[in-house]
């Protein structure tokens, strides 16, 4: 069912030559369809920069992360190094990063809701 609602939300793409910024739009669409579906689903943000969704206790929803593989000749501003390749250092990152592309969710197990969050590592900001 979850895949479905993702898949009926990102129908919308076709509008968009990118989903970089729309993890916010897409998310709140995904989470209004799954309530009203009676599925229990949270929103959450990774320091004002990305939103993603927990259905239940064992689905983590993210069909934007593609917006996080690294792009020819693209850096990285906000974060340290892009996120995908931080998934892409281990078997389970592997794994969560294979599920987010292909399906947009992934099924949580053991500490794989950690190693997605340490996907995020923020630069440091720097004051004058």
């Amino acid at each position: 069912m979850i895949r479905f609602i993702i898949l009926k939300n990102l129908e919308e793409l076709d509008n968009y030559d990118s989903l970089d910024g729309l993890c916010f739009y897409f998310a709140n669409n995904i989470k209004a369809d799954l309530e009203m579906m009676e599925i229990p689903v949270s929103l959450h943000n990774i320091e004002g920069e990305h939103y993603y969704l927990l259905a239940g206790e064992e689905y983590l929803i993210d069909p934007t992360y593609v917006q996080f593989l690294p792009k020819k000749g693209e850096k990285t501003i906000v974060f340290e190094e892009f996120p995908a390749k931080i998934l892409e250092k281990s078997d389970r990152g592997r794994e969560i990063l294979g599920n987010l592309l292909y399906n947009g969710y992934h099924k949580l197990k053991e500490n794989d809701m950690d190693i997605y969050l340490s996907s995020f590592r923020l630069k440091e900001k720097r004051f004058k």
